[in-house]
């Protein structure tokens, strides 16, 4: 289990009579003390959070999103319809989370000052990608491996130069798992192979099963129904 923390801060600014001076005295003086002063923005270094805990992070606020999904959502394939919203308003939610956690990561990368820095942060969100496989929360690690092979950040070839070669074989060992290829074959083999481990699975798969299952069970007769369907699954 982890222990949830909260990585938002909320910042105050107040200011205090000096004693010996009545309250009159410091509000005469206050408009010219705001006039003269600046208050920096508070900015958020991802850097300051460790791998571990970002993943931590990022699991403890999918799971109740992924546990809220109802069967019906997914047999009726109302994430797929115009009234999505209203039929299966969890597995939208699922997916903006999914879109959340992508559109941070680059936002993370390009807003990076200096080519060393955004060197730094892409390094991080590798190894942010690698423990959540570990936590087999398979949808945000395929949210940010996804945000890595985006156009914005895999062109960013001088910064990926800077990436050490521990953390290059760590990304293409995951691209590798994660692959599109013969229908998600390595993803599929690998969350078998954790047989009864908690797990939160890559839902846009999932989706399309259920899609497609729910297409050919109109389109064709029983029997060659069920050999396609079992094509899907394997």
């Amino acid at each position: 289990m982890y222990k949830r923390n909260d990585l938002m801060a909320n910042v105050m600014v107040t200011s205090a009579t000096p004693e010996g001076s009545s309250s009159s005295d410091s509000l005469e003086g206050r408009s010219s003390d705001y006039a003269n002063k600046s208050y920096d923005a508070v900015v958020f270094d991802v850097l300051k959070v460790t791998p571990e805990e970002f993943a931590s992070q990022i699991t403890l606020m999918d799971m109740p999103v992924f546990k809220a999904i109802q069967p019906e959502e997914l047999a009726s394939c109302g994430w797929n319809k115009k009234e999505k919203h209203i039929l299966a308003p969890n597995v939208v939610a699922f997916t903006r989370r999914f879109n959340q956690v992508s559109f941070w990561v680059v936002r993370e990368i390009l807003t990076a000052q200096t080519l060393k820095i955004r060197a730094e942060i892409l390094s991080h969100f590798v190894k942010i990608a690698k423990k959540l496989l570990e936590l087999n929360n398979l949808h945000s690690l395929m949210s940010v491996v996804s945000a890595l092979q985006s156009a914005p950040i895999f062109r960013l070839t001088k910064t990926w130069a800077l990436l050490n070669r521990k953390d290059k074989t760590t990304f293409e060992k995951l691209d590798y798992l994660l692959s599109k290829e013969d229908n998600y074959k390595r993803t599929r083999e690998y969350i078998r192979s954790l047989k009864m481990v908690p797990t939160i699975p890559y839902l846009a798969h999932g989706l399309c099963v259920v899609l497609y299952q729910d297409v050919l069970g109109y389109m064709l007769p029983e029997v060659e129904y069920e050999h396609h369907l079992r094509i899907l699954l394997c």
